[in-house]
């Protein structure tokens, strides 16, 4: 019997199958009088109609799981990727440096170093809660020139533990760690046979293994878990059947423990030594969770295209992507695109998901790994993201009949635009401010909004030494307006330039501040009235030469600087961008800070409402990392 054509299968919803089935039985003579509706075969048809749901509703979605893109499970998309090779990132836990002083006098001891462990263990508090930390391998401190024992150690967030299996070449080759949160950067594995005991690495580039390999691969497993595999004989030895093997790691917390300072030993003494003091070196990072499923969908064809090498830039940021779950975006550029150029190098700038820039420790660590991966003789420089803040200035005019909000209310929406656009369009690498997308934005606010505008200003901060003279380089990367201009929007006749600043103490005065004279020299004054009742106040110099402005390449440089004091944890430059749309370079991000919203009546005139205090990131999150140096020249 041929297929009947005027059934219509292309309809995969309830209501067009039902129908269809429905239009199919009607069309029998025999069925002519048949209510379809409400009747024992109108309910015949529901269940066929239901049936036919499920089972297309079934195939797509088992379809979809065949395919990185599109599914949705999470042990569907780690398999796809492991196809191409991409093991998920696991979560990691948080590390810090210690110095570690023992007090004791050893000026008579007859033994030259103390040894600490591995997994001697310290702890911490987050929010009430202890969590430990464990030293991730064996340090020897040993004595300096009077017999004192000090040194820097590390020590990383999570609970050892230790598991052994039965290995049987049969039935028994790969083992599921049975924890979720396993950091996998801490396993360790070791087979034992006939009690020979030997120690295996982890496989990270197929093309250096052979036969006799004492290799191990680490997998992704179902439920966020994490499979250890051995060799086949061809890459990668095989242990022998009955052999031990014996997987030690660790299971963390991932970012909780992202910041703390405070650690002390849970044990009384190491290595028999009670009198110990220990200053943390910074605070803990570089903890992260496991990699979620977009993430993995994201990064795995990208690490497939790399094949673990580094040779372009690319190759360099989707390494550290894979590789570093706590990284939330990456820069870089080759030697001969920095200022100056400096060949044989290339550039990595890594922004943390937590904070603005790495601890030197976790910046080391990252650097070491990626040494790795170079296929050429090229040095991996680590730097970090220097910030530029973009001081918006916004001045919208409001038609207060059409709406029934305050204009205090209509404020504060604007402010909220404000920060909404530098968290969605700013904060990363490459993000540029584009004046008109701003705007745009603001507008959106409310309908009462009838128009709005804004003055840009830009800042850089820095931190001065208080006891020696010192030149300082700030760049701002975008041309700074010379011979005049506007400040907040209103015309600077008192000086030529537009650089100003926040205030400092110098030679005795304080409140003192920078200008430039417009033609490319920056000097200090403070500010006097004229008279008491003076509103416009004139500028008394005590230096002419303070430094030099490069209006062109957008560079301030201070010569020879020396405040005695200043306000706040920073000195703040702040200029005048010729032009309204900032361009981030390198490792350059975008953030806001200073912002203002001024309300005007658009039917008077007048002015109904003023935000000067907006909490942006730029205006909240300090730039100014542990031991006083600010990077973000």
């Amino acid at each position: 019997m041929a297929a009947n054509t005027d059934l219509i299968v292309t309809g995969l919803d309830f209501a067009s199958i039902r129908a269809n089935l429905r239009n199919f039985m009607a069309a029998k003579p025999e069925f002519t009088d048949y209510d379809f509706q409400d009747s024992a075969i109108g309910t015949l048809i529901d269940l066929l109609a239901y049936n036919t749901y499920y089972q297309a509703f079934y195939a797509n979605m088992a379809t979809a799981e065949g395919f990185l893109d599109s599914a949705q499970i999470y042990e569907s998309v780690v398999s796809r990727a492991k196809a191409i090779g991409y093991v998920p990132s696991s979560a990691r836990g948080a590390t810090a440096n210690l110095q570690i002083i023992f007090t004791n006098s050893f000026s008579n001891a007859t033994f030259r170093s103390i040894t600490i462990p591995k997994n001697t263990r310290f702890t911490t508090s987050v929010n009430g809660t202890a969590f430990k930390f464990v030293t991730p391998q064996t340090y020897t401190i040993t004595a300096n020139s009077v017999g004192g024992f000090s040194g820097y150690i590390n020590i990383t967030e999570g609970e050892p533990l230790t598991h052994r299996f039965l290995f049987n070449r049969a039935s028994n080759t790969s083992f599921v760690l049975p924890n979720e949160n396993v950091d996998t950067s801490s396993i360790t594995v070791s087979v034992t046979m006939s009690g020979n005991t030997q120690t295996y690495t982890r496989a990270d580039d197929i093309l250096t293994v052979n036969s006799s390999s004492k290799i191990y691969y680490v997998e992704a497993d179902r439920g966020y878990k994490y499979k250890v595999a051995f060799g086949d004989g061809v890459f990668g030895y095989y242990p022998d059947t009955s052999s031990v093997v014996q997987i030690s790691y660790r299971v963390c917390n991932g970012e909780t423990c992202n910041g703390v300072k405070n650690f002390s030993l849970v044990d009384s003494t190491i290595a028999g030594q009670s009198s110990i003091y220990i200053s943390p070196i910074g605070r803990a990072s570089g903890g992260a969770a496991v990699e979620n499923i977009e993430s993995v969908r994201r990064n795995a064809p990208l690490a497939y295209e790399t094949q673990n090498r580094a040779v372009i830039n690319n190759d360099y940021e989707r390494i550290l992507l894979r590789d570093n779950p706590d990284i939330q975006a990456i820069s870089t550029w080759g030697g001969e695109d920095n200022s100056p150029p400096i060949y044989g190098k290339v550039f990595v700038c890594a922004k943390p998901k937590i904070g603005n820039i790495f601890s030197t420790s976790r910046k080391d660590t990252i650097r070491l790994n990626l040494k790795k991966y170079n296929v050429q003789s090229i040095d991996v420089e680590m730097v970090d993201p220097t910030y530029l803040y973009v001081i918006p200035s916004v001045i919208s005019r409001v038609d207060l009949r059409g709406t029934t909000l305050t204009p205090g209310e209509l404020a504060d929406k604007i402010a909220r635009k404000i920060k909404s656009y530098e968290t969605t369009q700013l904060n990363t690498f490459g993000k540029r401010f584009r004046f008109s997308k701003f705007l745009e934005m603001i507008d959106t606010a409310d309908d009462a909004i009838t128009t709005s505008d804004a003055t840009i200003r830009t800042k850089k901060m820095f931190i001065p030494s208080l006891t020696t003279p010192s030149t300082y380089t700030l760049r701002f990367n975008h041309p700074i307006q010379g011979l005049g201009g506007y400040i907040d929007g209103i015309p600077n006749n008192i000086s030529l330039g537009t650089i100003t600043s926040s205030p400092f103490t110098f030679k005795g005065y304080p409140n003192c501040y920078f200008d430039d004279n417009g033609y490319g020299t920056l000097q200090i004054y403070y500010p006097i009235a004229e008279n008491t009742t003076a509103e416009v106040l004139s500028r008394n110099y005590l230096s002419y030469n303070a430094g030099t402005v490069n209006y062109e390449k957008g560079i301030v440089t201070l010569i020879s600087f020396l405040p005695q004091d200043f306000i706040g944890d920073t000195i703040s430059i702040v200029a005048a961008p010729t032009t309204t749309n900032i361009v981030p370079i390198r490792n350059q991000i975008l953030l806001m800070a200073q912002s203002k919203v001024q309300v005007i009546d658009d039917l008077s005139g007048n002015v109904v409402a003023n935000v000067t205090s907006i909490e942006t990131i730029g205006q909240t999150q300090s730039s100014v990392i542990p031991g006083g140096r600010l990077n973000n020249f």
